[in-house]
């Protein structure tokens, strides 16, 4: 999954570049969106799927999966290092879910995941139908809108509670894998709200996005009226 990710991202890339090119040749945007909508609506099934096959390895026994968790800054010294920095470091520490984890845990973790893949597969679903309805000549229709709010919703709420599900999860896994003998005791999780703030500004860009669909939509009906 990893390795299929930058590929179909270096595809998709190509892709448009090959559209944009074309689209100033023949002053014609569809080719651009098509690809846009073949790209967002195959970005949000791929996500689903990889979504919940995640979710599932959560609870396979033998199956290591990464998960990160935000640290105080810390410095991976050797043993026996005579010396220390006095600022920077590390902020973020990876782990690898072993059979040591407790059934707690792994619904923390997987339920964090999933709400990922929730905002993923609405922004990208919602380019899909966006796309969609430009395609039939109504890129101004009511559910761009509506789809836009609801999509401001899942990416304001999920973005925040996933990272706190994240932080609480990996903090508990690290403490867990630790306790086992089976991980450095250096890092030191951070704060359980020790969050970005990406999905307040996304969400506001988002409803700011539906409003200018309200009232395109408006100014269409008016325009069809004056013909």
């Amino acid at each position: 999954m990893r390795l299929l990710v930058p590929l179909v991202s270096m595809a998709g890339v190509i892709l448009l570049i090959v559209a944009v090119f074309r689209a100033r040749r023949n002053e014609d945007a569809t080719p651009i969106v098509r690809i846009t909508l073949v790209i967002s609506a195959a970005w949000a099934g791929i996500a689903l799927l990889w979504g919940i096959v995640r979710a599932v390895l959560w609870f396979r026994p033998g199956v290591g999966v990464p998960f990160d968790v935000r640290t105080l800054p810390y410095w991976p010294l050797p043993a026996g290092a005579d010396t220390f920095p006095l600022s920077g470091g590390f902020t973020t520490a990876q782990f690898t879910a072993i059979d040591v984890l407790s059934t707690q845990v792994r619904s923390v973790l997987a339920a964090a995941d999933l709400v990922g893949t929730l905002i993923t597969v609405a922004l990208a679903g919602l380019v899909a139908i966006a796309c969609f309805r430009f395609i039939q000549g109504r890129p101004f229709a009511p559910e761009v809108a509506s789809l836009s709010l609801i999509a401001a919703v899942v990416v304001l709420v999920g973005g925040l509670s996933g990272q706190v599900l994240q932080q609480y999860g990996g903090t508990r896994a690290m403490a867990e894998i630790i306790a086992a003998g089976l991980g450095e005791p250096g890092p030191q999780a951070a704060g359980l709200f020790s969050i970005d703030w990406w999905p307040v500004w996304l969400a506001i860009g988002l409803g700011a996005f539906a409003a200018l669909m309200r009232y395109g939509r408006t100014l269409q009906r008016d325009t069809e009226g004056l013909v």
